[in-house]
């Protein structure tokens, strides 16, 4: 983003930030730059000052805004409204402050929300990319994961999610939707994906042990730590949310292309997960669900694929996840599906 763009930007959010605070006076939006990356959501973080009944104000805000195209077609408001539900849950999870879907303002819907402390840790970046605290953050992030299974989504508000009505079959409802995912941008015939989903709707897992509110997405680099002292200062990117089966986050969390299990053995994981959460891991309904996970990896990076080639996106996160992390998944299903006597 040019100087120019980003002073145009800036004077808009400082439009918009005075339309929803009128009572407050000398608003400013400084220092906004756009954050790379972000396959889902476009990225802004900037300053805000202001003085309201004679107190001056100063935050550090993020600016999420729907884009053209990316990996994930979520409810505009699904991540606001999730964010609200969970505050006070017990996660870290950052403060969401306005909802806006009238693209007046900034062309496209958008939220601002505040800037939580701390940095990410990509998995895909070589070295330790918990500086040291791999194990103290390892914790946390099953910790979290399990507190998050242990929440009621109704008494949350949050039956308006995706199976937030339903009342079983969720492996069912998530293939269905997954399904259709392929259907809509399958550009070439995918007989490895197609393979797996015939294979994964003829041999059902365990029903849920309770419908629970899926994060979707629960990942390292989905969370900000904090270096000095290893703390996850906030779980990011719930445009996948849903209700479903707890498994659903657990065998994504393990995915060997971003896997925890770096910092901690499995087994310790779940140990840790199953003592927030009040359940115990199905090893078969893992099974199922670890098999789901490489077939919806695969359909988002066809879905990236697909945003790529009619000229819908030009960001270079959507190429190489076509690319290099279809390649992956699709690898990582033949070896599961080989695993299952499936491939016989």
């Amino acid at each position: 983003m040019s100087e120019a763009e980003s002073g145009t930007v800036a004077a808009l959010v400082a439009a918009y930030l005075a339309h929803r605070m009128p009572n407050a006076v000398q608003i400013a939006v400084t220092d906004l730059v756009r954050i790379p990356g972000g396959a889902s959501q476009e990225m802004f973080r900037f300053g805000a000052s202001w003085n309201e009944g004679g107190e001056q104000i100063d935050r550090q805000m993020i600016l999420r805004r729907e884009p053209k195209a990316g990996l994930v077609d979520a409810e505009r408001d699904l991540e606001y409204k999730v964010y609200r539900a969970l505050a006070g849950s017990g996660l870290p999870l950052p403060t969401a402050h306005f909802l806006e879907m009238d693209g007046k303002w900034l062309e496209r819907p958008f939220f601002i929300m505040g800037m939580a402390p701390g940095k990410p840790g990509h998995f895909y970046m070589p070295g330790d990319p918990y500086e040291g605290h791999g194990d103290k953050v390892a914790r946390q992030f099953w910790h979290h994961l399990g507190t998050l299974a242990a929440l009621d989504h109704r008494s949350l508000g949050l039956q308006s999610l995706r199976n937030g009505e339903g009342t079983g079959g969720y492996w069912a409802r998530e293939l269905d939707y997954w399904q259709g995912k392929l259907d809509e941008n399958e550009l070439v015939p995918e007989p490895v994906v197609r393979g797996a989903l015939r294979h994964l709707r003829r041999n059902p897992p365990p029903e849920a042990a309770k419908a629970v509110v899926v994060h979707g997405d629960y990942r390292p680099g989905n969370f900000l730590f904090t270096p000095e002292d290893g703390r996850i200062s906030a779980i990011l990117d719930w445009e996948m949310a849903h209700i479903g089966d707890p498994l659903e986050d657990v065998a994504w969390a393990i995915d060997p292309m971003w896997p925890m299990t770096r910092h901690m053995a499995l087994e310790e994981g779940l140990a840790i997960w199953s003592a927030a959460s009040g359940m115990v891991v199905d090893p078969q309904a893992l099974d199922w669900w670890r098999l789901f996970t490489a077939l919806k990896a695969s359909v988002l990076w066809l879905t990236a694929a697909k945003s790529f080639a009619e000229g819908r996106a030009s960001e270079m996160v959507l190429v190489m996840s076509a690319v290099n992390a279809g390649h992956i998944h699709r690898n990582e299903i033949l070896r599961m599906m080989e695993a299952r006597g499936a491939m016989a």
